[in-house]
């Protein structure tokens, strides 16, 4: 299917004008099927390319693959969390907040790779709007390409339709439900839960619940305990070894891992102000199982690969599809002695 995608790209811009999508599951290897478009587009002299997108893990993970496939590529980063600012390789790995604001240093660019597509608002006043209004002015003819798995917004329906869409169609799509039946991603089996979180009194805004009224609602202490005894009956009755807990809060996913802990498992947080080392360690060690679970609210909903997950637990009630998909999407990679 990797295959198929990459060659359906290629064939969609070869018969249409436009910017196309790519869609594939959480945990289907998009940095592969990256690293081989990439591969396929240099065979063209002088070819620019930019893979953009807007979390740290995702460019790092992005680039290693590409390296990992193709040693010697002319290859090189901009990312000021990753601490490299390159801007003459003909293919760069970019931070969106990075370089929106200097894209006119790249020069003459002819692709773009957008990874985690559903992160371009339609607002031309963004970031993405930015880089694309100055790759757009120095290259009419720059083809964009979006990848993701959820190929629509909460606040503006699909990437593809409407006046002001950002892309044309979709070049391939992989379901997730034939990705499983196939044997790439591994079957979720869902639990009815006791607890029942009560968002009768949240206000909704722009689609979503409100912050701070889905915290209040949902971080009370009788709730909390009540939904980590829960989590650890089911994990202990099933044999489940590692956990991704999300909170609707900082203080929310703060309180919860305590009484993980209180419970007698090792538990650790990571939000958007956890510092860049203090991350990069609690990532390394609940990767190699010397953390059982990990309480967050939004930074591990994308870009996040740690294919031993086998416990997902939503705290966090939401009204968005795609934000569902990511979340479930993150205990679907295939790992050994893993079943669902």
């Amino acid at each position: 299917y990797q295959t198929e995608a990459v060659e359906s790209v290629f064939e969609y811009m070869g018969e249409r004008d436009g910017h196309p999508l790519i869609v594939l599951p959480t945990g289907t290897g998009k940095s592969l099927v990256i690293a081989e478009l990439c591969k396929r587009a240099m065979a063209w002299a002088d070819t620019k390319i930019l893979i953009v997108t807007h979390v740290r893990e995702l460019i790092a993970q992005n680039y290693q693959e590409l390296i990992g496939v193709w040693p010697e590529a002319p290859a090189g980063v901009n990312s000021a969390g990753i601490g490299r600012r390159d801007w003459h390789h003909n293919i760069i790995f970019c931070g969106v907040q990075s370089v929106a604001k200097k894209a006119e240093r790249f020069g003459k660019v002819d692709l773009v790779l957008v990874d985690e597509a559903h992160m371009i608002p339609r607002n031309d006043a963004t970031l993405y709007g930015q880089l694309f209004r100055v790759l757009k002015l120095m290259n009419p003819h720059v083809r964009i390409i979006g990848l993701t798995a959820t190929p629509y917004r909460r606040d503006s329906g699909r990437l593809d339709e409407g006046e002001d869409a950002m892309f044309e169609g979709i070049a391939y799509d992989y379901d997730v439900l034939r990705a499983v039946k196939e044997g790439y991603l591994s079957p979720v089996v869902s639990k009815s839960t006791e607890l029942k979180l009560d968002v009768s009194g949240v206000g909704t805004r722009g689609g979503e619940f409100i912050a701070g009224e889905l915290e209040r609602a949902g971080d009370k202490e009788d709730i909390n305990r009540a939904a980590i005894n829960e989590i650890v009956a089911w994990a202990k009755e099933q044999g489940r070894k590692q956990w991704l807990i999300f909170g609707a809060g900082v203080g929310h996913c703060s309180h919860l891992a305590e009484l993980v802990r209180d419970a007698g498992y090792s538990c650790q947080t990571i939000f958007g102000e956890t510092p860049k080392v203090e991350r990069d360690r609690i990532i390394r060690e609940f990767k190699a199982g010397r953390i059982t679970a990990r309480c967050a609210m939004g930074v591990l909903t994308t870009g996040f690969n740690a294919p031993a997950v086998d416990l997902v637990a939503m705290l966090r009630p939401t009204k968005s599809t795609g934000l569902y998909v990511q979340i479930v999407g993150r205990g679907m990679r295939l790992a050994p002695n893993k079943t669902n």
